[in-house]
Formats: C-alpha cells, structure tokens, sequence
C-alpha cells in the first residue's frame, strides 16, 4: 500500500482546505504527523509488521475527518473528487516525490545505521534521548528539530523496535 503517498495527498487536502479558509483541529495534525512517524518507521524496518495497524489507523482518521469538513464546507462534487485522489493515493506502490531522506549526513562516522526522529506529544525528546543513552547509540540534535540517533545496525533496530512500541496505540479487546 502507498503510504507515503496517502500521506502526501492528505498534507495537499489539508492545504487546499486551508486555502478555503477552512480550519483544520490540532488533533488531525497530530495524526497526521504521528502516521508519518510510523511509516519511517515501518521503512527502517519491514519486518516490523505491527506497526502497519497503527499508520492505517492514523490515516483513516485523518482521511474521514478531512473528507466530512469537505464535504460540509465546500461541496458535494469537491469531497467526490479528493475521495478519488485519495483512493490513486493508496493504491501506488511507489514513494511519494521529495519524501527520500539522503543517505549522507555530514558529521556522522562511516559506516553508521541512523534514523531521525521528530519529537511529538506521543514521542518526547526524553524518551529518545534516554532510550538511546541506554542501547548505547549516540543522538545529536539537528537544527530542524529532528534528533538523529546512530550507532550499530542491531541496537538501532532495537531503538526502532522498542520506540514503536511505545508509539503503536493500545489495542482494543
């Protein structure tokens, strides 16, 4: 499934909605950005499959929200043609333009496994930082805000593991 793709044609409904003068709640942009923790996530490893119900869960919030103030804002024929975008979206199998994150970064050592993580109301730069002080990796915290965390491929891995853990919402009974 495209995730990255939902995800980038969620970003652009949500801009065109604003652009209508339409108020988006903080809580969607909270999923919005918690999905989009989740699907680097499920990139940085996909054997880790439990953490598609979570980025699924996300999007379908988002998705259901965005399509109803559409629809009650704007009109029928407008919600009518983002479904169809959005359905596009899903269905592609390829990454979403402008989202391939480089595979330098200047100042890390050779030869590092590393991932970046943007710090959110679920992921607190705490957590990280203490997470990775305890699997023995180094962090560094970048000017955009993410903090890169690298070291050894498998305690990297486990940092992933053990942080979606954290991030994957409690399942129902």
């Amino acid at each position: 499934m495209g995730y990255e793709q939902w995800w980038k044609s969620l970003e652009n409904l949500i801009a065109e909605l604003r652009r209508k003068h339409i108020t988006i709640a903080p809580e969607i942009m909270t999923s919005l950005r918690s999905a989009r923790t989740m699907i680097n996530i499920y990139k940085a490893d996909t054997s880790y499959r439990e953490s598609i119900p979570a980025i699924e869960n996300y999007l379908l919030d988002v998705e259901s929200t965005l399509i109803n103030l559409a629809k009650e804002k704007i009109s029928q024929d407008f919600m009518e043609s983002w479904i169809s975008k959005l359905e596009t979206a899903r269905q592609s199998d390829k990454p979403a333009a402008g989202t391939v994150t480089p595979r330098f970064i200047p100042g890390l050592p050779r030869r590092e496994h590393w991932i970046r993580v943007l710090p959110s109301e679920g992921i607190l730069k705490e957590d990280v930082t203490r997470l990775a002080d305890e699997l023995g990796l180094s962090w560094k915290l970048q000017k955009d805000g993410y903090i890169l965390v690298y070291g050894v491929r498998d305690k990297v891995k486990d940092f992933v593991k053990t942080m979606a853990e954290k991030c994957r919402p409690p399942r129902k009974n």
